[in-house]
């Protein structure tokens, strides 16, 4: 099986590209500039920059030179910016939006028409909570993942017919060994020293070291997922799983309260 993943420089797209090499799969990763990474990994990088259409489609083509086939794709990039609606710009949105929602809709154009010829395929985009739950001072982040998920959705019903599968995976921040901000995590432009961005930023950062759910865990995930037959649209993974049943049936007060919790 040949497998991209973008986003593989590191945090879960490193991890899962090492573990489907050790499971005897072809992977190859991608990252702005491969020459830059330090680490050596068990895996070619080739470089895409996900904003770039060029890009996607020059990596996409070269995959497909070297193996003659792209089996799956798992869409890692991701960015999160945290700051309330006032606080962040509408260009600082518009930056995320375009790696975390049409930078994976690039990614999806350009490997359709290869999965499409070879009969199969299957495209594999993560969300998180985000994507279940509209949370305050996250509104960017949680909305670009709800786009992606209804996108994906959308997706889903179009190619299935085609023998084309599509998997939302859903999991909770996980447990890393990275700087708690940085490129992955940052605050708006806009944030002030008072605001109550920040202590989301520190409810983030405490829930990411306390998390119990690995990039180990859910690349292993992701790779039984993708070896299965019949693939599932959303793959919950821990707290997703009950945050999507209270999603649905309970009142909103309940949902206040929960969402009240995490801004105390």
């Amino acid at each position: 099986m040949v497998v991209l993943v973008t986003g593989a420089s590191g945090g879960l797209g490193s991890v899962l590209g090492e573990l489907l090499v050790e499971r005897g799969m072809t992977v190859y990763g991608t990252m702005r500039d491969p020459a830059a990474h330090a680490g050596k990994p068990s895996f070619p990088m080739l470089p895409m920059e996900v904003t770039d259409p060029a890009s996607v489609e020059r990596c996409i083509e070269e995959v497909r030179r070297r193996e003659g086939r792209i089996d799956a794709v798992v869409n890692c990039v991701n960015q999160m910016m945290i700051g309330s609606v006032e606080e962040q710009s509408a260009e600082e949105v518009q930056a995320l939006y375009d790696t975390n929602v049409f930078g994976v809709l690039r990614v999806c154009q350009a490997v359709l028409p290869v999965m499409r010829e070879q009969g199969r395929g299957t495209i594999v985009n993560m969300s998180s909570l985000g994507g279940l739950l509209a949370v305050p001072y996250m509104s960017a982040y949680t909305s670009a993942k709800s786009a992606l998920e209804a996108m994906s959705e959308a997706l889903y019903h179009e190619v299935r017919s085609q023998g084309i599968d599509v998997v939302i995976m859903q999991p909770v921040a996980m447990a890393m060994d990275r700087p708690a901000t940085g490129a992955h995590l940052r605050l708006a432009a806009g944030v002030g020293p008072d605001s109550r961005s920040h202590k989301m930023l520190e409810r983030m950062t405490r829930d990411t070291a306390a998390s119990k759910l690995t990039p180990e865990t859910v690349a292993r995930k992701i790779h039984e997922v993708i070896t299965r037959e019949r693939k599932p649209l959303r793959v919950p993974m821990d707290r997703a799983k009950a945050l999507g049943v209270v999603k649905r049936l309970a009142p909103q007060p309940v949902i206040d309260r929960l969402l009240a919790g995490l801004t105390r």
